[in-house]
């Protein structure tokens, strides 16, 4: 992360407002935001796992985590029950060879290399897509940059190397959502999906 952290970390704090009680799941530190902790190194939060914080937020931030989760229907399910109402959620899902691993790869898995951060069982499993995506400019940068790597579909790509693949819609349904992109690396190239979610009043 400290390659990055010059450039993403002021993406993060242009596009967030964080406001009233905020939720840092996947944070171990406040040494980027301020709020309550919720981490696996900290034994009090654990993405795969039917989790419920410990009261309702306001703001819920996840970055650089959720590719974590198995089930990302899920997870975005449990950020909507455990805001308050009007409560914000900030996530993001990553594409790219994070961890730098050896083969390059735009997703997790591919010739049965799966990556992990942190520990071996810790594995990369999901990413988020919509259509639209296609046409933001910065993900037309991503693209260009993993041609030199032997990439040229991403979408595609995409389909084949993440083992879960949320689709956009499914977090409309539970919040008002806004989207931005970010871009780094001609060598190694990174995309970030960062996410802002109002939430919606749902009938059930």
């Amino acid at each position: 992360m400290g390659r990055s952290n010059p450039m993403v970390i002021p993406f993060y704090k242009e596009h967030m407002s964080p406001w009233g009680e905020v939720a840092l799941l996947g944070f171990s530190k406040n040494d980027m935001f301020s709020g309550d902790l919720y981490d696996l190194q900290l034994g009090n939060w654990d993405i795969n796992s039917e989790w419920s914080l410990r009261k309702k937020y306001d703001t819920i931030i996840c970055t650089r985590c959720a590719y974590f989760t198995k089930d990302p229907g899920d997870f975005i399910k449990r950020c909507y029950d455990n805001l308050k109402e009007n409560g914000v959620l900030y996530v993001d899902w990553g594409l790219g060879d994070h961890w730098r691993f050896k083969n390059y790869k735009i997703g997790w898995v591919k010739n049965g290399e799966h990556e992990y951060a942190y520990k071996k069982d810790n594995f990369l499993w999901s990413t988020v897509w919509e259509e639209s995506f296609l046409e933001d400019p910065q993900f037309r940068v991503f693209c260009e940059r993993v041609k030199k790597l032997g990439y040229e579909d991403v979408k595609k790509a995409i389909y084949q190397e993440v083992p879960k693949v949320l689709n956009l819609d499914y977090i409309k349904q539970y919040f008002n959502v806004t989207y931005n992109m970010l871009t780094l690396w001609d060598d190694l190239p990174q995309l970030y999906v960062f996410i802002r979610g109002i939430k919606c009043q749902r009938e059930y």
